[in-house]
């Protein structure tokens, strides 16, 4: 039976310690994981079967939802043990090569670059961020307290019974808008804040509730990568905009470290 060859990650060469992955099996659960050097970057792979990996059936493969689930969760897991070992440009969910010289020709003439992008990557880690809000308490919030909104709320006092039927409908559209403005800026100032102590972010795609599955609206979503000593102040800051926002219901989730998915983007080698 044809052997082909699942590629998870490139580290560097100095970093890897093989004896350390000797116990790891990969996607397959069955064949273990190998460390074949290329001049300074090391590739991480693992034998899996045609006959389960090959690119007929991988396409059948895919379309299956629970088998996805499966062996995506199994590739991100090896990814996260693989990153807390070495500096790591983790690779696509199912990067497979039909044989070494394919995987070969593919590293070989890119070795500077993975090189650069490792050291880049070097010492530091991926945190997520995302920032939901729930706008019936933001409302009461700004309802009650915001400058404008309590400046409009003593004009309309002033008004005749029938004017400030029709000032209050204006009233509400005004605060619904600020509830809008608030979000923005909130999310927006705090992204500003955090990217300070990062070396770089990115801002991602916000996610409707049918996603996220949760009641409260998500306003923010973005990634940063952040120096290991820089980890736990940005992780107070977080803390703190967290007891920040609560009366506002503010809600910010944070996740990490994980392998440098948003960071390893690769102009001329991705595979």
């Amino acid at each position: 039976m044809k052997e082909l060859y699942y590629l998870y990650g490139v580290a560097l060469k100095e970093e890897v310690q093989p004896a350390s992955l000797s116990e790891m099996t990969g996607i397959d659960g069955e064949h273990e994981l190998h460390v074949w050097e290329y001049g300074k970057c090391a590739a991480i792979v693992s034998v899996v079967e045609e006959a389960e990996y090959g690119e007929e059936v991988l396409e059948q493969k895919t379309q299956q939802m629970d088998w996805v689930q499966d062996k995506a969760f199994l590739h991100h897991e090896i990814l996260m043990k693989l990153k807390d070992q070495a500096t790591l440009v983790p690779m696509k969910f199912c990067t497979i090569f039909q044989n070494t010289s394919n995987l070969e020709a593919k590293i070989r003439p890119c070795e500077s670059e993975w090189v650069k992008l490792l050291e880049e990557l070097s010492g530091k880690e991926e945190w997520n961020v995302k920032i939901y809000n729930n706008p019936v308490l933001l409302k009461e919030e700004i309802a009650a307290n915001h400058p404008s909104i309590q400046k409009k709320k003593e004009e309309i006092s002033q008004m005749s019974k029938g004017m400030q039927y029709l000032q209050q409908k204006k009233l509400d559209q005004l605060i619904d808008e600020q509830v809008t403005q608030e979000q923005q800026s909130f999310s927006k100032r705090l992204h500003d804040d955090w990217k300070d102590l990062c070396k770089d972010d990115v801002v991602k795609k916000v996610w409707n509730k049918s996603v996220t599955g949760k009641d409260e609206e998500m306003c923010w979503n973005s990634a940063y990568l952040i120096e290991k000593e820089k980890v736990e102040p940005f992780l107070e800051q977080v803390t703190a905009a967290n007891e920040e926002g609560e009366a506002g219901g503010w809600k910010i989730e944070v996740t990490g470290p994980w392998p440098a998915y948003h960071f390893s983007s690769l102009s001329k080698s991705e595979v």
